[in-house]
């Protein structure tokens, strides 16, 4: 059953097992880490306010989050907890899918078709974003995060 849930209660929720394993894989300070893991847990509110019924809210994370996809993927990997912090806070649980071979295909041969739909698409997110969770977030996401956790800089960051 779904429940109501604000982003003060999405980010009241702390794992210091989460935190531990980042920073094993990752050569960034703890006080980086925990930042990574808030902005998570907003990433998983939207993601939750997404499913609510005629939301229109696209969630696509690309290149510029991808530290906030690996910290996700860092949680995943403690099964019961993400899925009881999910079940705890939503009242359901929100699976993470990846692109399949078909969706990933679809991109790659229809590039300019899909550049538009892209553009559109990130452009609505952005809004709101910008509008769910602030200027603050959004700059953080697509500036800040994207500029210190590259593809490249997470490789050299990888312990």
């Amino acid at each position: 059953m779904r429940k109501h849930c604000t982003l003060e209660n999405a980010l009241n929720y702390k794992n210091e097992d989460v935190i531990f394993r980042f920073l094993k894989i990752y050569n960034i300070t703890e006080k980086e880490s925990l930042l990574l893991f808030e902005e998570t847990k907003k990433w998983l509110w939207l993601c939750y306010k997404a499913t609510e019924p005629g939301a229109k809210i696209p969630v696509l994370i690309d290149d510029s989050m991808l530290i906030i996809d690996e910290m996700w993927h860092n949680f995943i990997l403690f099964t019961n907890d993400y899925k009881n912090y999910y079940i705890d806070k939503f009242g359901f649980y929100i699976h993470h899918q990846p692109a399949t071979k078909k969706e990933s295909l679809l991109w790659k041969n229809d590039p300019k078709k899909n550049t538009t739909l892209y553009l559109k698409t990130i452009e609505t997110q952005y809004s709101i974003i910008f509008d769910l969770l602030g200027k603050e977030t959004l700059l953080l996401w697509y500036k800040d995060l994207a500029k210190n956790y590259s593809k490249e800089r997470i490789k050299e960051l990888t312990i």
